[in-house]
């Protein structure tokens, strides 16, 4: 699973226009009342549909389950860590090699400081944007159709097939490290194929969450949340360090083997929680084609064509765009910051796992601890006058705002740092704005009805993948040109992003709020006073 947190997306079924917020996708089975439990007939369907429900005694434990899908997610996330720096560094050296077979010819082991010249680095960046833009293209073209077999055939088997499809790519990227001297390093590219099965990271973002859904009470959706988004964080925070403890020893194989186990183990892994996917059952005379997998798929495309609408106003259009120019942030932080900072400050790869742990550790402080106390302190009346808000709406928009300030200082100062202690500094920066994400999505519910909430999630996050598509090969483009540039023109890729957060943050600032309830009746009363 991808380094950066899943989002929180999910995808629908024939049932989706009609379901709210609060309501799952697939419409549970209601028992009888029981003014009719004396009949036989309603007694024996409803055991018989509580046999195929699988109403296990977990399923009546929603924390136990919630603390598995935890655990599930811890393990799946802490693959990141271990595949990005091994793969960085397999493929570095196999450039190396091909960079100066043309002027020896041995196989003697190359140090890794000569593998630092622009071409081969300016090389390996491309190698893994291109990757990385194959990924999101095919995951955005396998998220709908997996989504809907979600919501069909169950939760618990999709996010399995999405593990094993991920477990496939990155055991064909093995297969073509290990015959480097056959295989061409652009074979890699063919990995994006098995994202066809399971469809990718959308796919397992989505079921996970739905799964959170089907067994958790309305009142305990936010914390279990927030413990599935901790499990990942702290995935991602801890496998980076350990991934350099173990190249320092062991060198890249033994981490990228340990990467495909924290991967495919998870796959398994999900069937110790019980199915949470409700079917209505019908007669056998009840059932058209309406249930049929090609139906589905095309009532699903046709709510998303008559979800453009939601898009209509110039905020939400703003909010679509903002969103698709973050990922900028999150890619620098994640496999191109390795690369970055071991060809700038010339320290092996295996180092770089430690400075991305930093970074993980300041943002987990920040998202958990200091941005809810802001939040709340903003709200109360001993708060400084020009940092004072009646409600959240504002509030979240201030913060919003304030984050792409925030970025845009932090990758400035990435871009400009000449020593590693400079870097880790605009790192802190970055974190305290990087969470900014969170305050956008909750201003971008303010705009829709609680029924269209699901559908606006599910497609700002397809446009967050999306953007993959242009974002890392951008990134790659700029480092290569800051290279042949030289000097602090290096930091062109931070500067780059640094100057998408200035743009992000004018756009933010013509964001309008829609009026709320509460300016509404205070409108009213004062009408009514006048009249």
């Amino acid at each position: 699973m991808a380094a950066q947190s899943p989002p929180a997306d999910r995808y629908s079924d024939d049932e989706f226009a009609e379901s709210t917020e609060q309501t799952p996708f697939i419409s549970e089975v209601r028992a009888p009342d029981d003014s009719h439990t004396n009949s036989p007939e309603l007694r024996g369907r409803a055991s018989s549909a509580d046999s195929r429900e699988g109403a296990v005694p977990l399923r009546r434990r929603p924390g136990v389950v919630i603390t598995i899908l935890c655990i599930i997610i811890f393990v799946a996330s802490s693959s990141g860590g271990f595949q990005n720096m091994s793969m960085t560094r397999i493929f570095e050296d196999i450039l190396c090699r091909q960079y100066y077979d043309q002027i020896r010819s041995n196989d003697d082991p190359i140090d890794e400081q000569m593998c630092k010249v622009d071409a081969i680095q300016s090389k390996l960046a491309y190698l893994f944007a291109i990757q990385s833009s194959l990924n999101a293209g095919v995951s955005v073209l396998a998220a709908l159709p997996w989504g809907i077999a979600a919501d069909k055939i169950g939760r618990r088997p999709v996010f399995a097939m999405g593990l094993v499809g991920m477990g496939i790519a990155l055991l064909w990227v093995m297969v073509v490290g290990w015959f480097y001297k056959t295989l061409s390093p652009r074979l890699i590219w063919l990995s994006p194929i098995s994202f066809l099965l399971g469809g990718g990271n959308p796919v397992l973002a989505a079921t996970i969450t739905s799964m959170a859904i089907d067994v958790v009470p309305e009142s305990q959706r936010s914390a279990s949340f927030m413990r599935i988004h901790g499990a990942s964080m702290v995935g991602n925070l801890m496998s980076p360090a350990l991934a350099s403890i173990m190249m320092a020893s062991t060198g890249p194989w033994p981490p990228i083997f340990l990467a495909f186990l924290l991967t495919t183990l998870p796959a398994f892994a999900i069937f110790l929680v019980p199915e949470s996917l409700k079917h209505e059952h019908q007669d056998d005379g009840d059932e058209t084609d309406s249930g049929t997998f090609e139906a589905r798929l095309v009532q699903s495309f046709g709510e998303l064509k008559k979800s453009a609408y939601v898009f209509g106003s110039l905020s939400m259009i703003l909010i679509l765009i903002i969103t698709m120019l973050q990922l900028s942030i999150v890619l620098s932080t994640l496999q191109f910051l390795s690369q970055f900072a071991s060809k700038r400050f010339h320290i092996p790869l295996a180092d770089t796992g430690y400075i991305q742990s930093i970074y993980g550790t300041i943002y987990t402080t920040v998202s958990f601890f200091i941005l809810p106390f802001v939040s709340s302190t903003l709200l109360k009346p001993a708060a400084p006058a020009f940092l004072r808000f009646n409600d959240d709406r504002r509030r979240d928009m201030f913060l919003a705002r304030s984050s792409y300030l925030i970025s845009m200082l932090g990758t400035f100062i990435l871009g400009l740092s000449g020593s590693l202690p400079g870097f880790v500094f605009g790192l802190a920066i970055l974190a305290f704005g990087a969470p900014g994400e969170g305050f956008l999505k909750s201003i971008a519910t303010l705009y829709v009805t609680p029924e269209q909430r699901t559908r606006l999630l599910t497609i700002l996050g397809l446009s967050a993948i999306a953007s993959d598509l242009w974002v890392a090969p951008a990134l790659a483009a700029l480092f290569s040109l800051g290279m042949r540039l030289g000097g602090v023109w290096i930091g062109l890729p931070y500067f780059g992003i640094s100057g998408l957060c200035v743009l992000m943050f004018i756009m933010a600032l013509f964001l309008k709020l829609p009026p709320s309830k509460i300016d509404d009746e205070s409108d009213s009363d004062e009408q009514q006073s006048l009249e």
